[in-house]
């Protein structure tokens, strides 16, 4: 009996990076990701929570046709902000000389920075992999020159 094999489901990718705060936070962020609309994304985030008090509120989105790559990016560059005391690791400090708007606004400029560098960096990994095959050619190539007849 042949066993059917489900067909894997095709993740999203695209989505937005969401800049959340909190009436109960202040100078703090969480920044996040969702395929699905802001709107969901708040529902979820104001349920009753144990460990969350306020109200969220979604001030700034940056879209995105990679919602990981656009998150680490956010994550990475305000690292040095991020409240290693909080439970989420999505809970950022507000920099002095930046706003909110900033902070979405540096995200969508580094990542349009990726995006646009994209083409060049997979057009340089098929280059390194098409120069491997060709030194694996010629490796076998002298190898075999080199072998006893």
């Amino acid at each position: 009996m042949a066993i059917k094999r489900r067909a894997k489901k095709r993740l999203k990718k695209s989505g937005l990076i969401y800049f959340a705060t909190n009436t109960r936070l202040d100078k703090l962020v969480k920044i996040g990701m969702t395929v699905n609309s802001a709107e969901e994304r708040l529902n979820t985030a104001n349920r009753k929570h144990e460990f969350m008090a306020g109200r969220w509120s979604i001030s700034q989105k940056v879209k995105t046709n990679d919602v990981k790559r656009t998150e680490e990016l956010a994550h990475n560059l305000f690292k040095d902000f991020h409240d290693t005391e909080s439970v989420s690791t999505e809970m950022f400090f507000i920099p002095d000389e930046y706003s909110v708007k900033k902070m979405a606004d540096l995200v969508r400029e580094k990542d349009r920075i990726l995006v646009e560098r994209a083409d060049k960096t997979a057009a340089a990994e098929a280059a390194i992999e098409a120069a491997k095959k060709q030194l694996d050619a010629i490796t076998q190539e002298t190898d075999d020159l080199l072998s006893l007849p």
